[in-house]
């Protein structure tokens, strides 16, 4: 039988709820804070294409109490994908 393959299996969050980016700013795609209402900007769901893991530093409102606790944890995801954003802004930077 053939399977299936989804083409987008880490795709963007597109959440009908808002979301809050908690991670580090990146030049020319987000800053830390920016609110998510209808989506992702184009500039945000390219960088999500490029490092999956800013996914995880996309939050749901309710849930950022919890997601800023979980940063304080080196060893947490959410901490350990907010250094591969880190390193992703520095090279963003970089290239201008």
């Amino acid at each position: 039988m053939p399977e299936k393959k989804s083409t987008k299996q880490e795709t963007p969050k597109t959440a009908k709820e808002p979301v809050i980016y908690i991670g580090p700013s990146i030049m020319g795609v987000a800053t830390k804070g920016t609110v998510y209402k209808n989506g992702l900007t184009p500039q945000m769901g390219k960088a999500v294409e490029e490092l999956p893991a800013l996914n995880t530093l996309l939050v749901e409102i309710g849930k950022i109490t919890q997601a800023r606790k979980d940063l304080k944890n080196k060893e947490s995801a959410v901490s350990i994908c907010y250094a591969k954003a880190e390193e992703y802004a520095r090279k963003k930077g970089a290239k201008g």
